[in-house]
């Protein structure tokens, strides 16, 4: 979703309906930390390489590595 010209993502809460946005990253650089939040849990790590769409993060002591799509990733 755009909103005067920035892509952003949408939220809803599932118990009261709230709904709010927040802007998609679009500064991200590599060693920034960042937070991923995936459908089934939420990841800290370093960001690893940057895509124009998606960012691969890597955890702490390299345990893990994943590509995330840039909206699921904030700047921590």
């Amino acid at each position: 979703m755009t909103v005067e010209g920035c892509d952003v993502v949408c939220y809803r809460c599932g118990h009261c309906a709230k709904a709010w946005t927040r802007p998609v990253e679009d500064d991200l650089e590599v060693y920034d930390i960042v937070r991923v939040d995936l459908h089934d849990a939420t990841l800290y790590g370093t960001v690893w390489h940057v895509e124009d769409d998606r960012i691969q993060v890597r955890g702490s002591g390299g345990e893990w590595l994943l590509w995330a799509e840039r909206w699921q990733v904030i700047l921590y």
